[in-house]
Parts: structure tokens; sequence; C-alpha cells
């Protein structure tokens, strides 16, 4: 407020020292009073702006951190859920030569995400034959809170050569084995186990 009446007094010292007959110059009653006031508002309102500007930014950096808080959610999910390993697939016994039918045991696994899919096909002359397909998946997927993701299957497998229409000579078994991982466009990391085989009949005597 010092400031203030500083400037006045330097105001009217200016405008008496202006006229060439001081007694001549007169002011209007309450002058003084009235440039003060507006001094005084005029203050008021450029102290009022960094409380604007403040207020202004702080949803600013509301939205920041909700952006940040985010981000650090959404990479964590998708660390969390690209797996590191690959499932693993074991057929027992090892197979060579395949009888009209023949029963073998199968087994899959995946150490981190758990398995989501086991297809077991036969494929003979670029004509590929369904054997079995087990979905492993728990209820509401890799999202789900109800239900434990499989980490290893194991069944008996049964190839019926003649019930699958497979002929004599050379066939391949393919076994494919998914995950629940995010790889590959969420279908998970894939593992797929061949076998080369060759299917006789035995003739009657």
């Amino acid at each position: 407020m010092k400031s203030s009446k500083e400037r006045i007094d330097k105001i009217e010292t200016t405008l008496i020292a202006a006229h060439r007959r001081q007694e001549e110059l007169q002011f209007p009653p309450g002058w003084r009073q009235r440039v003060m006031q507006d001094i005084q508002a005029r203050d008021g309102a450029t102290a009022a702006e960094p409380e604007v500007k403040i207020a202004a930014k702080a949803p600013r950096r509301i939205l920041s951190w909700a952006a940040a808080g985010l981000a650090v959610i959404v990479g964590w999910l998708i660390l969390a859920n690209l797996d590191h390993h690959d499932p693993w697939i074991t057929l027992k016994p090892e197979l060579t030569a395949l009888e009209s039918h023949a029963a073998f045991w199968l087994e899959a696994g995946d150490v981190d995400s758990g398995l989501r899919h086991v297809k077991v096909t036969v494929i003979q002359r670029e004509v590929e034959i369904e054997v079995v397909s087990h979905n492993l998946e728990p209820q509401g997927g890799g999202w789900s809170t109800t239900g434990e993701a499989i980490k290893k299957a194991d069944f008996p497998l049964v190839l019926d050569a003649q019930a699958l229409g497979l002929q004599e000579g050379k066939a391949t078994l393919v076994i494919k084995a998914h995950d629940l991982s995010w790889r590959n466009g969420f279908k998970g990391r894939i593992t797929i186990l061949k076998k080369e085989m060759v299917i006789y009949y035995q003739k009657s005597p």
C-alpha cells in the first residue's frame, strides 16, 4: 500500500509542476480516495490471476497422473501375459509304425500361463483328419477369477486307422498345444510335435 501512496504523490507533483501558475491548479474533492480505490481494484485482479492459472493446471495434472497410472497397469498386464516358455508335449511309446489300431499316452503342459487347447490330427496325402481336440481354457479365459489355468493335461490317445479312413502307407501325426499367453495375436504360444509313421494292415492268413 505504501507504493500506491508514493505513486499518487508522484502523480500530484507532476501535475502541479506542469502548470505555470500552481495557485490556479485545483483538484476535484475526494480524487485521492478514488484513485486509491482504482489502484486497489487493479492490484486485486492481478493477484487473483495466478490462482486461476493454478486452478486450471490442476485438472491437467490429474489427467497426466491418471494416464501414467493406466500406462503402468497396461504395461504390467502385457508383460505378465506374454509368457516366456513354450508348451511341452510328450507321446509314449515312441511312434514308428502303426497297425490298424494302436493306443498311446499323450501329455502336454505349460509352466507359465497354462494350457489353452490341445489338438491331434493325422495328415496323409495332403488330407488332414482330426483325431481329438481338447479345449482346456478355463471359463472366462485368461481373465478368469473362478477357474485355475491347467498347467498339465494327460490322456490316452487311440488311433484307429480304419475308423479314420487311413490307407496303408506313410502318414504324419501332428499334435498342437496352445497356451493362454497373449502371444501370436492373443492366440498363445504354440508347440507342434510331428511324428512320421507307416500304416499297415495285417493280412488274414
